[in-house]
């Protein structure tokens, strides 16, 4: 217990030590420490008060970081988001995770896509600064005009996309606003917009997006440092041709994961027996959608989740609540798979936290953290033993990812 000594109390350390409490240290102020046999504090402070050997007694306050109120009180959350975060058991990650660490830089999860309504409340706070924001492409993918500290999306169809994406993994949470995040306010997004007017972008402008989002790029002789990089990249886009490649941004992925990004992609929705590009990348966690049912989402004729080798992991992508248009309040429903790699994109972030909570050490050598990344969600998905080509390795649960007695996240020694 700690006491705010008297004027008298070091001449009566004797009498306070037949009272039960022995001095332990002496805290500067006029305060001391002092030890008593558990289950006695309060009588041994009651005492050391009534016979004027203190003028203040009290015990050691414990202290406990914030515990996430689960569920959140998100007006859509309950009927809406919570059937669809609890097939990955996200609700068990956010009970074992601690808010309010200074010590622990937030993750960065880039999002590259159309742009981010950044001035959208419900989204806002958990975005990056706004220093760190960069539209590659401008206006036009054939005359490209970075800018930096905006990503206003292009109008017209597909605007929102990005928006979506974001919102999948960063609404804020417990706040009173209609979504909850993936990420519970312990995340960041750092939006780059590489799509033009016509939703359009190309190879260099996803790889300049790739690279500043790693730390910096050139574009057009110019060098952009991104202040605030990021460890994990969600992206949302996919070529859906059988056997496609694109060598050289397979050139530039191989790069920012040898610097420790970790990049996850949509396998793409035409339901094809083959992941689309980039997912298909060695470099690159490959996730599919699935249904109500957990099964393969299907939408419509021609158009369901991409599958067979190479998919890594599913999350849902049907009916997924998410923010649309630039006002807060306005939300629509998204399917697809570029629904589905942000929860993926999430977890991992939420892992990555995790880790540092723990004062886990990173590997080594940064190019390990993807190997590091698979191994712990394949851990923790749902067919982990058995790969199965229409789902992979299945749903994740989120909350094995970040549970510090699971080796394969969190190996010891």
């Amino acid at each position: 217990m700690y006491h705010k000594q008297g004027p008298s109390l070091q001449s009566h350390n004797a009498s306070a030590q037949n009272l039960g409490a022995q001095r332990v240290q002496d805290l500067g102020g006029g305060w001391s420490l002092y030890r008593t046999q558990p289950g006695q504090e309060a009588k041994a402070a009651q005492q050391l008060y009534q016979q004027g050997l203190g003028q203040y007694v009290q015990p050691e306050y414990l202290y406990q970081p914030t515990s996430l109120a689960v569920p959140p009180n998100n007006p859509s959350y309950l009927a809406e988001q919570a059937p669809l975060f609890q097939q990955m058991k996200i609700e068990q990650a956010w009970q074992k995770l601690r808010a309010g660490n200074a010590r622990c830089p937030t993750p960065v999860i880039a999002v590259i896509d159309t742009g981010v309504y950044t001035q959208r409340s419900d989204l806002a706070p958990n975005l990056t600064p706004p220093d760190s924001w960069l539209d590659v492409v401008g206006k036009d993918l054939s005359n490209p005009r970075p800018i930096r500290g905006t990503v206003e999306p292009e109008p017209g169809t597909g605007a929102s996309h990005g928006t979506q994406v974001a919102s999948i993994i960063a609404a804020t949470t417990n706040n009173g606003t209609a979504l909850a995040g993936v990420g519970y306010n312990l995340l960041r997004v750092l939006p780059i917009k590489v799509f033009d007017a016509n939703q359009q972008t190309g190879a260099l402008q996803v790889a300049q997006a790739l690279e500043y989002a790693a730390g910096a790029t050139q574009i057009a002789g110019q060098l952009f440092v991104n202040p605030t990089p990021a460890q994990v990249v969600n992206l949302s886009l996919s070529i859906s041709a059988p056997g496609f490649s694109d060598p050289y941004l397979e050139h530039v992925l191989e790069q920012v994961t040898q610097q420790g990004l970790v990049v996850v992609a949509s396998s793409g929705n035409a339901d094809l027996p083959a992941v689309g590009y980039p997912a298909s990348s060695p470099f690159v966690i490959a996730v599919g959608a699935t249904d109500a049912s957990q099964a393969r989402a299907h939408w419509l004729s021609g158009y369901a989740s991409n599958y067979g080798e190479g998919l890594e992991f599913v999350a849902p992508g049907t009916g997924v609540p998410v923010a649309h248009g630039p006002n807060p309040g306005a939300y629509a429903l998204a399917y697809g798979t570029s629904a589905s790699a942000p929860f993926i994109s999430g977890a991992i972030g939420l892992y990555l936290l995790q880790q540092q909570l723990l004062g886990q050490t990173p590997p080594s050598s940064p190019s390990a953290r993807l190997a590091q990344v698979r191994a712990c969600l394949t851990s923790a998905a749902q067919n982990s033993a058995a790969w199965d080509s229409q789902i992979g390795y299945g749903l994740v649960d989120v909350g094995k990812v970040v549970e510090p007695s699971n080796p394969p996240c969190f190996p010891r020694g």
